[in-house]
């Protein structure tokens, strides 16, 4: 065991001095949910309170580090199906010193050093995949994270020794579809659009389970506490607020909603531009929208913000949100902003692509969809719908479809049935 662990090291880049792991047989069934690598040296999970009777089965989740700031879609996904779930345990990989009490059922295995950065680093892989080496109770493992050569080659690689049914959660589309990068016994797509995209690139059907993101949905806000929020952000008191809460890279997305300002009729709109600015070229192209918003004389009806700790009172404080993106390249199917966006009734303007166009309604109660990089269908569209306003319209929409009391659900019945067929 120890010769096969020492070149997985070297495949990830990584040289260390690695340890022979046991393994014994599993104690009663569980699911593993894998979130992020675990260190050499993991300590004991952290558990709620001790639960009477026999033990639930459990499941390992794989993952980046489930811990705050709850800014990553995909690691907030995993906390919420994993808090949401009702006949289950689960074990999150978490870091050191995690700042969060998850209920009970959920078990916290702080393998990591810190909550690391956007793109999980050689070490912080490393860590996850000596955890997975390592023997546990666990009936399933449920792997969160795009599918990648490396990654898919070490997964299938473990799945042969420790043979426990696995299942893969792909978070977003990848430019490319190789069949082979998919390694588990199952495959969670959260989009139609994905779904068909892998089944084109020759996914055998069965394999794809279809199961949207969910979440929690949001109080809603009232009129005095929306001033306190607009007043925290410094958006102005009155007047319609568009918010783009997006990226500057992998599209055109943020340069369109800032030309779109410059061409709406409502001269008391404002805009807000919530980007997370992940390097170099994120604060080049800030700038540059920053410079253009300026020489056109709107710089003052724009607020530009980098990360926000408290995107949901952010998204509570304004009245319509768009994603005008040609692509969601390193951005989940369908983003959890959005979902929490018409949670609090804010209606959506979304490019006119696949899968954004999966979370509006045939009414147009919801929103609506425009031609990708077209500035001026954008301001066209952003008109109607900050002069019509929040709605119960988006809320109840996104009850009936992407709730996390009926995601979670859907999720445990996958585990059934994987369990069951080991069984049989």
């Amino acid at each position: 065991m120890a010769q096969p662990q020492l070149e997985l090291g070297r495949f990830f880049g990584y040289h260390a001095q690695m340890r022979q792991v046991k393994v014994s047989p599993p104690h009663h069934p569980s699911v593993v949910l894998v979130c992020a690598p675990m260190s050499p040296t993991t300590k004991a999970p952290v558990r709620g309170s001790a639960t009477p009777g026999a033990p639930r089965p459990s499941v390992l989740v794989v993952s980046k580090p489930v811990a705050p700031p709850w800014n990553d879609s995909s690691k907030n996904l995993v906390k919420d199906i994993a808090c949401a779930a009702r006949r289950f345990d689960f074990q999150l990989l978490a870091p050191r010193g995690c700042s969060w009490s998850p209920p009970e059922h959920v078990h916290l295995e702080p393998i990591y050093r810190d909550v690391g950065s956007f793109s999980p680093a050689a070490t912080q892989n490393l860590r996850a995949l000596l955890r997975l080496l390592q023997a546990d109770d666990s009936a399933i493992r449920h792997f969160y994270f795009a599918p990648n050569p490396k990654t898919s080659l070490v997964a299938r690689w473990i799945g042969r020794i420790h043979r426990k049914p696995t299942i893969q959660t792909v978070c977003s589309i990848p430019r490319s579809v190789n069949p082979r990068l998919l390694f588990a016994d199952r495959v969670v797509v959260l989009s139609a659009a994905t779904r068909h995209h892998f089944i084109t690139a020759g996914v055998a059907p069965e394999r794809l389970v279809h199961i949207p993101p969910g979440i929690s949905l949001p109080s809603l806000v009232g009129p005095e506490r929306r001033a306190l929020l607009r007043r925290h952000f410094g958006i102005p008191a009155t007047g319609r607020v568009a918010l783009f809460a997006g990226d500057y890279l992998f599209s055109s997305a943020a340069r369109v909603f800032a030309r779109a300002l410059t061409k709406v009729r409502d001269r008391g709109a404002f805009f807000v531009f919530a980007c997370r600015v992940k390097g170099l070229e994120s604060r080049r192209i800030e700038a540059e929208i920053d410079a253009e918003l300026r020489a056109a004389g709107v710089r003052s009806r724009a607020l530009m913000l980098d990360e926000v700790p408290a995107m949901l009172d952010l998204v509570a404080a304004c009245d319509v949100c768009a994603l005008p993106a040609e692509s969601l390249y390193a951005k989940m199917d369908l983003p959890l902003v959005l979902l929490e966006a018409m949670g609090h009734r804010l209606p959506l303007v979304v490019a006119d692509i696949p899968p954004l166009t999966e979370l509006l309604d045939p009414r147009g109660e919801v929103g609506r969809a425009t031609p990708a990089g077209d500035a001026e269908a954008l301001a066209a569209a952003l008109d109607a719908e900050l002069a019509r306003g929040r709605r119960d319209a988006p809320r109840a929409l996104a009850a009936e479809r992407y709730a996390i009391g009926k995601i979670a659900p859907r999720v445990e019945a996958l585990y059934d049935e994987l369990l069951s067929a080991r069984r049989s």
